[in-house]
């Protein structure tokens, strides 16, 4: 019974009806499917272009996170004049949705789009040799009241300490010599750079240190390179591969090496402030960091050499590069050298290092942020992980886990920034004099001037690094005078997204009498 029942219903199947009502059916679905594609949510992000996915013929997308790696502007350029505001692109750590940006202001102070989880994931935060990176990401806010809120409070204060900081520093590596000589830029800026920076984090005992001023370039320059390497590997073998490649054995070693120095210091100081106390006496201030972390932990457990570290990474890898960026441009400029000296002595001969001193170089600040506009750090930033579902201003479905970041692009819009292709020293001087435009300072952050960010994760630093940039560009203008090598590359390099002066930059400098003490 069963089995005539079964061949009646295959013959009804095949027949040329059960044929007809079968073909309607899949016509029906592949249409259906065709319309649902038709019809896609224009705002969901998976309707957007990817501009440089993978083959279909290829398994992974480790061909083009390498040439992302190298040819990151390029392609960013590209898609940005031909695809759109907003599109998909593979980056080394995957696909990630560019904005434009007009986005910036909608989406910098989002709760739904986390920085934290984007440094976790991007700089490897869970394995103990990129621990520094953690800092300011815990809970526990230790790292970011030192920052924001002593190392602002204090920051005047700090004036006359970089200053002395700055003759010695480039005494040492500049020298005194009166005879022309040829000086590797890159590497001496960020020796500089790092002896300024460690005199406000470490204090005097161990701003001159040679161990811990070593350690820093190695540190920040391996673990750069380091996570960057195990970008490429699948994310399932990052611990493992964590232990074998080179950089990151360096960097665990690096990380050892700066507790040695760093921990006889911290344990030192305690040991002094417990002794006062039990004296009566009130214990010794110092003017820095490692004085702003004990007292923003107020007793609570934390790791002071990564904390250093980390302040180290922040302060050098930037800093240093914007010297450097900043000191190419000018020997191609003399009439902006003379007109910032003759700035420099008119301030200081008025002010000295008193609080409003740097304020008043006005010219300076402009070509600070010239510099900055003509070459950010990075290509993209603003980097976010949408930690839940949510939206842009426009609409756009962001979905949970998708990586986002905003382009830079508006630093050389024609629109706000007339010929942005040139570098104009005075630029941000004039638009400082029109109405509406006073705050075009270097610290100051917009959608057109995203160098530090934007939000609530802008940089917090950013007013030490303009205060350490000045008073270090004092004394190289009064004490020094300076041009480019014959033959030196002027171009800036890629790696990714971001953006560095040359590392083979040459300048040929002498030593000059300043026309006032500094």
């Amino acid at each position: 019974m069963i089995e005539e029942a079964l061949l009646a219903a295959l013959q009804q199947f095949f027949s040329p009806e059960g044929l007809g009502v079968v073909i309607a059916l899949a016509l029906s679905a592949i249409l259906g499917r065709l319309t649902i594609f038709a019809r896609k949510d224009e705002n969901d992000i998976s309707s957007l272009p990817l501009v440089n996915g993978k083959k279909w013929w290829q398994l992974t997308a480790k061909e083009q996170r390498k040439t992302f790696c190298n040819h990151a502007k390029e392609i960013l350029d590209h898609a940005l004049l031909n695809v759109g505001d907003k599109f998909r692109v593979q980056t080394e750590n995957g696909v990630e949705l560019l904005l434009s940006a007009d986005y910036a202001s909608g989406m910098k102070d989002d709760e739904a789009l986390d920085f934290g989880k984007h440094v976790e994931e991007d700089m490897h935060t869970s394995l103990d040799g990129f621990a520094p990176f953690r800092q300011g990401q815990t809970r526990d806010r230790i790292f970011h009241d030192a920052v924001k809120i002593n190392l602002i409070q204090d920051i005047a204060r700090l004036n006359t300490p970089l200053s002395e900081e700055a003759s010695h520093a480039l005494q040492k590596h500049f020298t005194n010599k009166a005879e022309w000589h040829e000086i590797p830029l890159k590497i001496l800026a960020f020796k500089i750079v790092s002896q300024l920076s460690s005199r406000v984090f470490l204090g005097e005992e161990l701003c001159r240190n040679a161990d811990w001023l070593q350690v820093t370039v190695d540190y920040t320059r391996d673990s750069m390179q380091a996570a960057q390497d195990l970008r490429l590997w699948p994310k399932f073998l990052r611990p493992l591969a964590y232990w074998y490649l080179p950089r990151c054995r360096a960097i665990r070693q690096e990380l050892q090496t700066s507790f040695n120095i760093v921990d006889p210091v911290l344990q030192n100081r305690r040991r002094e402030k417990e002794k006062r106390v039990k004296k009566g006496l009130e214990p010794v201030r110092h003017l820095d960091a490692m004085q702003w972390m004990e007292d923003a932990a107020n007793g609570r457990p934390y790791d002071a050499t990564v904390a250093q570290t980390m302040m180290a990474i922040a302060a050098n890898f930037s800093g240093s590069d914007s010297l450097s960026t900043l000191m190419i441009y000018l020997c191609q400029d003399p009439q902006l050298v003379e007109d910032m000296r003759k700035e420099v002595i008119t301030v200081l001969s008025e002010n000295k290092w008193s609080k409003s001193t740097l304020y008043k170089l006005r010219l300076m600040d402009s070509v600070l942020k010239e510099s900055q506009r003509m070459k950010p750090a990075a290509i993209a930033v603003m980097r976010r992980i949408a930690l839940k579902d949510t939206k842009l201003h426009d609409g756009t479905k962001i979905p949970k886990g998708t990586k986002l970041m905003v382009s830079t692009s508006k630093s050389w819009d024609s629109d706000k920034y007339p010929n942005p292709e040139k570098f104009d020293g005075y630029r941000f001087l004039r638009m400082r004099e029109e109405q509406g435009l006073e705050t075009a300072q270097f610290v100051s952050t917009t959608p057109d001037a995203l160098g530090f960010g934007m939000g609530k994760h802008a940089c917090p630093g950013r007013f030490f690094a303009a205060n350490e940039l000045k008073i270090a560009l004092s004394h190289i203008l009064l004490k020094y005078d300076f041009k480019l090598a014959p033959g030196a590359p002027t171009d800036p390099t890629f790696q990714a997204l971001y953006w560095s002066a040359n590392d083979n930059a040459r300048i040929v400098i002498r030593r000059r009498k300043e026309e006032i003490e500094l």
